[in-house]
């Protein structure tokens, strides 16, 4: 009588990974990625507790009207940042594209209609984006040296514009998109929300969405398999020009004025919200429920401070503390998935 031979079954048993070995080291990554996945979720928690306990008015609807209020402008700059950067870009003129949209539709809103001031408004912004997109598409300019020319442009072009004066309105009816309220909700805010869910939709179910996302994340292999790069990267900088000018639509809207000099910040804002958020830097990877969260931690800290009477020193400090946490956890999250 033969004896099967035991071999095959030893040296399987002996190779094949204890499961103490196999789900060890993979629970820990998956951990960590995790965490680095949901980092500024977990940080907007943080905060909102640590804020329950330091400020007593916080959760009361008038503060958190107020906090909406004050940051749908920067929030609509942001969502078309989003886009941008997804797409592998930046865009430093944003800022003079809101000042302009400030001084233009304070100067129309007390003759044309309403809408037609609005439109024309937002049209302009978009006109702005488009420009910015050829120069850098077309004539191959790094979009961040480009757009600090172009924004120096617009910058001028808004100081002759309104002879370096402010353009005051007296209409009442234009107050009401910055400050009216519909069921007790802002107007700002209505328009803040229903722009991250349509911008939000889009980039995450639609195929234009996802050639955005194509284009940021390796041009070259788009180009490849047909999609048109230059095009893709040109609508993202229309969209964040219209983005920018409706934000300063409603910024003038809510102080019945636009300055040349407002939106000095505007560029930088809307940068640390998106990045905050968790969108990468180097393009291709972003979602625009992360750019709220950015906004949800920048909104809630400048909240705070404001209740705790910090010194502008310290919340430059902070914010751009908070800032280069966020760039070094995108550039690890990037490095592990490579």
């Amino acid at each position: 009588m033969s004896v099967a031979p035991s071999t095959p079954e030893v040296r399987r048993s002996s190779t094949a990974p204890s499961p103490a070995t196999a789900s060890g080291p993979s629970a820990m990554s998956r951990a960590v990625d995790w965490c680095l996945e949901y980092a500024t979720v977990l940080l907007l928690a943080g905060l909102l507790v640590a804020t329950t306990f330091l400020s007593n008015h916080f959760w009361e609807v008038d503060n958190l009207r107020n906090v909406i209020t004050q940051n749908a402008p920067i929030g609509l700059v942001a969502v078309g940042m989003t886009y941008v950067i997804i797409a592998g870009s930046f865009d430093l003129s944003v800022g003079a594209i809101f000042a302009f949209a400030t001084l233009l539709v304070a100067r129309m809103s007390d003759g044309p209609p309403l809408i037609i001031a609005i439109l024309v408004t937002i049209a302009v912004g978009g006109v702005f984006g488009a420009a910015n997109g050829i120069v850098v598409t077309k004539f191959k300019v790094n979009s961040f040296i480009a757009t600090i020319g172009t924004g120096a442009i617009i910058s001028g072009a808004a100081f002759a514009f309104s002879d370096s004066k402010p353009i005051f309105t007296t209409s009442e009816s234009f107050t009401t998109l910055g400050l009216g309220r519909i069921a007790g909700f802002p107007w700002a805010g209505v328009l803040l929300v229903a722009a991250f869910l349509v911008a939000g939709l889009v980039l995450s179910k639609t195929v234009y969405g996802r050639l955005v996302q194509a284009v940021g994340g390796n041009p070259n292999a788009a180009r490849l398999v047909g999609i048109r790069v230059d095009t893709v990267r040109i609508s993202t900088f229309v969209l964040v020009g219209a983005l920018s000018a409706l934000a300063g639509v409603v910024l003038a809207s809510q102080l019945s004025v636009g300055e040349p000099t407002l939106g000095g910040s505007t560029a930088l804002d809307a940068f640390a919200i998106v990045v905050i958020g968790g969108t990468s830097v180097y393009g291709g990877d972003g979602a625009l429920w992360r750019t709220a969260v950015g906004l949800a931690i920048l909104g809630a800290l400048d909240n705070l401070f404001n209740t705790l009477s910090l010194s502008s020193a310290d919340q430059s400090i902070a914010r751009g503390t908070i800032l280069v946490l966020a760039l070094g956890l995108n550039a690890l999250s990037r490095t592990r998935r490579t």
